[in-house]
């Protein structure tokens, strides 16, 4: 039986599609604020289809919170285009939220990747019902942080749009968003220019001239192309689609390795209400133990490496050898869920929240780009990405591609200038009825992690009574859970709360604490049986106290000790 029943996309005939969505739209255009994008009424097409906008997501997750009293939904900000950045809280209704370790879930790093709001959306919709589950751990569930970016997968034309609608002024003539990308062809999707160059650096791939690759030194002149993006020069300064809507992209603009001065980096660190809205969220709630992400910044099948002669240096850039023995525990964990095969190269660059979720917040940070279009296997399988691409659209009777058509460009009289190259999202983004599948084996990722997370537990227990009134105690404290009380970089940057053992004194006016202190804070506790010894002399004529773990972001223990 399927964990997802609530959320199940069904299988619709294209006209029921059709009319389903053209409704949500409709709704989403009557309902949209004045400063929105508004969306267009069209057909239904392949790209969209079974994916929500942010009207129909917004709808859903309050629905799913309307069907179950685990389920809250709030708003963390609303952004410049006046649509709220959405958060769920999974938690039983018994248990206050905030007093058991919790998962982050961020549910789309990089605003194209829709692939990951709909994966936690579902994600929400089984964990739900967990209600064992969340009596012991809480979810917190971000599914679309950049919602204003992320709507050009529905707007026409469609484009890959990585920013938000802050103006900006990317060519720096005084103007904003004057000179962005243009469908030339008038085919509903923004793709590419080639365009004929005796200097270009691309040439056609030798097996499939749709593919350019990089030109090898010896390519002719005549073989070679410069490839930008399909537009052409609105402003008439002799440059090509160089200022754009929008805008800060939500993955440049974190101050991790923040990539200054980078169109779409923003004007500053965490200048956006997206951002600050997450990471004001990460920092008020201390009992997050661990975030997982959805984002092609890929470190589950494309693991960071450990660098132990860089670990010295001042500023931490790579993942702490203390650190990666757990990640690779976790790693395997996944890939007993998730068999990717030969997944495309993990995103790159600075800025991004998968970084900054373990260098600055110091949490164990892990990102799954949770698909991709898969390479055919044997002797005849095509050797190049972007061929095992059309393959595989070839072998799925997926149009997602627009075979290159020669066009005049005004921008370059006598020149062949062909527009072509693959359709927006389709690399990120599979077909609709692969997402519930891709849902069922990443919540059962996730409900493995939840697993996994520190579990204090306090062990041999023992009180000697002494000559004069004095009592010893002696307690070892021991995590029995997978993953460690703290992360290596979480106690270099001291961000975590650190987790504290409690003795609470009898109820004796004369009691006194002769050595120790009452609340003592623990060294982080390796997983799988880390342990820490703890002994107090106290003088007492009493014979209760109180041993109790404090920590927001593990399972704590108490006992009750009677002499």
């Amino acid at each position: 039986m399927t964990p997802f029943p609530h959320l199940r996309l069904p299988r619709l005939h294209a006209r029921l599609m059709r009319t389903a969505l053209s409704a949500a739209l409709f709704l989403s255009l009557l309902l949209a604020p004045a400063t929105a994008e508004n969306t267009p009424d069209r057909d239904s097409d392949a790209i969209i289809d079974g994916y929500h906008d942010f009207q129909t997501l917004r709808e859903t997750a309050h629905n799913l919170a309307d069907a179950h009293e685990t389920v809250t939904v709030e708003k963390l900000g609303t952004t410049l285009g006046g649509r709220g950045v959405g958060l769920i809280t999974l938690a039983h209704p018994d248990v206050d939220p905030a007093t058991n370790p919790a998962i982050l879930i961020l549910g789309q790093e990089h605003a194209p990747h829709l692939l990951g709001s709909e994966l936690a959306l579902r994600i929400a919709a089984d964990l739900a019902e967990r209600e064992d589950l969340l009596r012991r751990v809480t979810f917190y569930i971000i599914p679309r942080p950049s919602p204003d970016a992320s709507e050009a997968f529905f707007t026409l034309p469609y484009y890959q749009r990585t920013t938000n609608l802050r103006p900006t002024d990317d060519d720096n003539d005084g103007l904003h968003s004057e000179d962005g990308p243009n469908d030339l062809n008038d085919d509903g999707y923004v793709t590419q220019l080639r365009i004929a160059d005796p200097e270009g650096t691309h040439t056609p791939h030798a097996d499939d001239d749709r593919v350019m690759v990089k030109a090898p030194p010896d390519t002719p002149a005549d073989e070679r192309y410069t490839i930008i993006t399909e537009a052409k020069d609105d402003d008439g300064d002799e440059r090509i689609g160089e200022d754009g809507p929008g805008g800060v992209a939500f993955d440049l603009n974190f101050p991790f390795e923040y990539p200054y001065f980078k169109r779409g980096a923003g004007p500053h660190q965490v200048s956006e209400v997206e951002t600050r809205s997450v990471a004001d969220f990460a920092f008020d709630h201390p009992n997050i133990a661990a975030v997982f992400t959805f984002s092609p910044r890929d470190n589950l099948l494309h693991p960071w490496k450990p660098n132990p002669g860089a670990e010295q240096q001042r500023i931490k850039t790579t993942l702490q050898s203390d650190d990666a023995p757990y990640y690779g525990q976790i790693i395997e964990r996944y890939k007993t869920h998730h068999a990717a095969g030969d997944p495309p190269p993990a995103m790159e660059g600075g800025g991004d929240f998968v970084q900054w979720a373990y260098f600055h917040y110091g949490r164990l940070s892990l990102a799954a780009r949770a698909w991709a279009p898969p390479k055919a296997e044997g002797e005849d399988a095509p050797d190049h990405r972007d061929l095992a691409v059309l393959d595989w659209f070839e072998r799925e009777g997926m149009d997602g591609f627009v075979d290159w058509q020669v066009i005049d460009h005004p921008d370059y009289p006598g020149k062949r200038v062909e527009v072509g190259g693959f359709k927006p999202f389709v690399r990120l983004n599979p077909p609709a009825e692969m997402l519930d599948d891709l849902a069922d084996t990443h919540g059962a990722f996730v409900v493995d992690l939840a697993e996994m997370l520190p579990r204090l537990v306090l062990r041999d227990v023992k009180v000697e009574p002494l000559d004069g009134g004095l009592v010893r105690v002696t307690v070892r404290v021991v995590n029995e859970g997978s993953l460690p009380s703290v992360m290596r970089m979480g106690a270099i940057n001291k961000v975590p709360e650190p987790v504290r053992l409690k003795l609470e004194l009898p109820d004796d006016p004369d009691a006194e604490l002769l050595t120790g202190d009452s609340r003592v804070t623990l060294p982080a506790l390796r997983g799988n049986g880390g342990s820490h010894e703890q002994t107090w002399l106290i003088r007492t004529e009493a014979e209760l106290l109180q041993l109790t773990v404090e920590g927001p972001a593990v399972h704590g223990d108490s006992h009750e000790v009677e002499w």
